[in-house]
């Protein structure tokens, strides 16, 4: 698996200069869920998104679908391109590939900005993850995708829509199936990142919705972990979307602190 080869330029957005951060995206998204931040912290410092295997324009290839196999994917993307170790940004599933890689590859990871990741929270939801890949109706997407927010009137007829036009992609459902599975086995390998990056020095934020139903708030795990954080009130899973101001504001002041 790699996402060096041929959807690599598509997969990876990377400005022209290079890139200072980073941005991951969560299970069933991809590089446009940033949307809602990606402009702010681009005025702050250059900014990449990317696709991770299985997800969005990168390819289907997912390997075993673990954390720690879509972290190599992600290092490997790096290693073709970052000339110096990067600000990154990770959501949910993201955040849990994001902190994999901080264990893995340090010279890669200059500083961590983790929303809702998996593997720091009480879990993420199982009945959500098998649920996610099978959707082929917009009521019952409609339904899923309410649990993701507070605010359930933020799913709109578009978010439903992409999204079910993603999954119909070839090999999306069964790679995304994959993933599902391999968060679950990921287990060991994010916690021994959790509690290895929880003893270092190295700058952290975390950033939760206190609504989350997805993957809830886990008070004592999060304390364990340390660094700073940021805990949205009337926001659910995905604070960066509900809640954007606010969180954009945080995350540009943490990255400018840790630059």
């Amino acid at each position: 698996m790699s996402l060096t080869g041929a959807p690599f330029a598509q997969a990876l957005r990377w400005p022209q200069g290079g890139a200072e951060v980073l941005l991951l995206h969560g299970f069933g998204a991809d590089r446009l869920s940033w949307l809602a931040n990606q402009p702010a912290i681009e005025k702050a410092m250059p900014t990449a998104a990317l696709d991770l295997p299985g997800h969005g324009v990168a390819g289907m290839d997912v390997g075993d679908g673990r954390v720690e196999t879509l972290a190599r994917a992600v290092a490997a993307a790096l290693d073709a391109r970052a000339a110096a170790p990067l600000h990154v940004v990770g959501h949910s599933l993201g955040g849990a590939v994001a902190m994999r890689l901080a264990l893995d590859r340090p010279d890669l990871v200059r500083s961590l900005a983790l929303i809702a990741p998996a593997g720091l929270g009480q879990g993420v939801d199982q009945a959500f993850l098998a649920a996610y890949p099978a959707l082929t109706a917009p009521d019952e997407a409609v339904l899923l995708m309410r649990r993701l927010v507070a605010r359930e009137g933020l799913i709109s007829k578009l978010m439903v829509k992409r999204a079910l036009d993603q999954l119909e992609r070839p090999g999306a459902r069964a790679a995304l199936r994959t993933i599902a599975q391999g968060i679950l086995a990921s287990g060991p390998a994010v916690d021994a990142a959790v509690r290895a990056l929880g003893e270092s020095d190295l700058p952290r934020l975390v950033i939760w919705g206190r609504e989350d139903r997805i993957n809830p708030l886990d008070e004592a795990r999060l304390a364990a972990f340390g660094g700073e954080r940021l805990i949205v009130e009337g926001a659910g899973h995905l604070p960066h979307v509900e809640s954007s101001m606010a969180v954009n504001d945080r995350l540009v002041r943490f990255l400018s602190g840790a630059r």
